[in-house]
């Protein structure tokens, strides 16, 4: 359209020009953006250490540039890391305080936008926070298909129904395993306990009697905790669909549970309408039980003063548990003593009791005989993480279920500093967060921290220190086709990290910590946030179109499983598989602690 002022010609001219040129995007003054430096896309708190990565080769230094004005606030050179994956180029900005949103110019490449500022995550936690609301299971208001599974459910051993509603479904899946929903209880916890919104507070609390009424229902009367519901009774997938809601058996069909795939077992007929889900009545394991007695002793003290009585039934629910526990004989593994150590603090907080303080210390003190406290070579100062059993040489290696083994002994170098024992204890925080986590995060140009060490052969990969390997990602397809990201791994060494920096006075520690997060967040070779809704660039979105339908949608604050790793070991992102892309409660709820914690700090 010619504008005023301008000629005939003019105006012919410029439309010969534009139809002979061909499309806009083929314009020889046009250029593609390069968004190739890695950076946090949600941000930093003004005094966190703060870096940006780009792939090498490139050029030497960086600019930090203020998007408002677009004001160069700092220059810096990139450090050369050859590191296991590959040659990068690492700039610090850490310098850069000042409020404000910015990016990061590095040559012709640049980052994604992120923000400086005091509560940073705020808006990010309270996003993950509205997740679970999302994933309510039963009778919800807020639910993404409520209501769903009122029905649940029907007892695996003796075929009655029991009520299981509530909580919340797990992962892209409409199953509630406990050992995995019951880090939200423990996630969400902690966020209360870390926040001063107190709106956020009172949504906590609501969200958390909500997962709470599914937990309290799955405990025996003997004190132990049962399995699941809509999990694998029998078979894989065979609980992971949607019910009509109605509780049986008037008007419906018999339920029959068949045999898994080349077993004897004849079927079982359950008392119920054919859809009904079944509850696996076997208990769960050591670890997610603790976990379960974490969570309520917790709870007790959040609702203690709002709710006496529901404080007491939960208080009453994790004594029940723990001496389950404790009648299943003492614990040998550095797993479930870590979690022995932080259920019996956790019941010390709630009961004042000694009890609970000479257990905890016991756990304390078989725990550290499991560390390797010499360096695993003597050129190699690496040392300080934890073989698994006493006999075994084989070490503690986890990807999601947390470092229950460092929580424990930062809540007993919190709680009694002074006592006989404490100096033992700091200096095992010291060895594993030290000379173990931020060691070996120097060993990438991430700074991320390893998925453990193998002690038999090499896992892949082929990283040697001494007599073991290590990798930072899952083997996949290694004696099992399962395996998952690392997203749980990082942010539970993450926060505990952020608390040992106190404990054992360095601050370095936190600089450790924050890179945890900041892979989550972008700042992987892939630029991808793997938190739903934050951030840019995320992986494929897994869709389970086999079990059920509709299938989960996309959850804003969902934190997917994390990246995972080839046989080599080298990040991987996936086309949409649910090893790296289905979210985990485990991967949501350390998360989102993290965030707090690093923002409080």
């Amino acid at each position: 359209m010619c504008q005023p002022g301008w000629s005939v010609p003019v105006c012919c001219l410029l439309l010969t020009v534009l139809c002979t040129a061909g499309p806009a995007v083929g314009q020889p003054f046009a250029r593609d953006l390069r968004v190739e430096v890695t950076v946090n896309q949600i941000g930093f708190a003004p005094e966190a250490s703060k870096r940006c990565v780009l792939r090498a080769p490139g050029p030497e230094g960086f600019e930090v540039i203020r998007t408002s004005d677009r004001k160069v606030v700092f220059s810096g050179r990139f450090v050369v890391s050859d590191g296991d994956f590959g040659r990068f180029l690492v700039g610090d900005f850490s310098a850069v305080q000042e409020a404000g949103t910015y990016c990061v110019q590095a040559g012709p490449s640049r980052s994604y936008p992120f923000r400086i500022a005091a509560g940073i995550y705020d808006d990010a936690v309270g996003t993950i926070v509205g997740y679970f609301a999302l994933q309510r299971c039963g009778p919800s208001e807020t639910g993404y298909l409520a209501p769903c599974h009122c029905d649940d459910a029907v007892r695996l051993d003796n075929g009655q129904h029991q009520d299981t509603t509530g909580g919340w479904h797990d992962a892209s899946d409409l199953r509630k395993w406990v050992g995995a929903t019951i880090h939200g209880m423990i996630g969400l916890a902690q966020v209360h306990d870390l926040t001063t919104d107190a709106g956020r507070r009172r949504r906590i609390v609501e969200e958390l009697r909500w997962g709470n009424r599914y937990f309290l229902n799955m405990q025996e009367p003997d004190g132990s905790v049962m399995n699941h519901v809509g999990g694998d009774a029998l078979r894989h997938g065979d609980g992971n669909r949607w019910t009509d809601n109605v509780i049986g058996p008037e008007g419906g069909e018999p339920n029959t549970v068949d045999p898994a795939p080349g077993g004897t077992r004849s079927k079982m007929t359950i008392v119920g309408r054919k859809d009904d889900r079944v509850i696996q009545t076997k208990p769960l394991d050591r670890l997610g039980q603790y976990k379960f007695v974490i969570a309520q002793a917790m709870m007790a003290r959040l609702t203690r003063q709002s709710d006496r009585r529901y404080s007491d039934t939960c208080l009453d629910a994790a004594r029940r548990c723990y001496d389950w526990c404790a009648t299943r004989g003492p614990e040998r593994t550095a797993d479930t003593l870590g979690g022995a150590l932080a259920a019996a603090v956790e019941l010390y907080k709630s009961t004042g009791q000694e009890k609970y303080k000479n257990e905890a210390i016991a756990c304390a003190a078989r725990l550290t005989e499991l560390q390797i406290t010499q360096p695993l070579d003597p050129k190699d100062p690496v040392r300080g993480f934890y073989r698994r059993t006493g006999t075994s040489p084989e070490p503690l290696r986890d990807i999601w279920n947390g470092c229950w083994h460092l929580f424990g002994l930062c809540d007993l170098a919190e709680l009694f500093p002074d006592h006989a024992d404490a100096d033992h204890w700091r200096q095992a925080i010291r060895l594993y967060t030290v000379d173990y986590l931020a060691t070996m995060s120097k060993r990438n140009g991430f700074g991320i921290v390893p998925h453990g060490f193998f002690s038999k052969t090499d896992p892949g990969g082929n990283r040697r220190i001494g007599d073991y390997w290590y990798r930072y990602f899952m083997p996949p397809g290694s004696g099992s086709s399962w395996w998952v990201g690392i997203n749980a791994n990082l942010a539970s060494a993450g926060i505990g990290l952020v608390r040992a920096a106190k404990i054992v006075n360095d601050p370095s520690l936190r600089s450790v910590a924050q890179r945890q997060l900041d892979w989550i967040l972008g700042c992987n070779p892939f630029y991808a946030s793997t938190v739903v809704g934050l951030g840019h660039n995320h992986p494929p979105r897994f869709v389970n179109g086999n079990e059920f339908y509709p299938p989960t949608p996309l959850l804003p604050g969902a934190v997917m499983n994390g990246l995972g790793g080839t046989a080599e070991d080298q990040p991987f992102v996936g086309e949409g598989i649910y090893n790296v892309s289905e979210y985990w409660t485990p991967m949501v709820s350390y998360t989102m602690w993290l965030m707090a914690l690093l923002q409080r700090e």
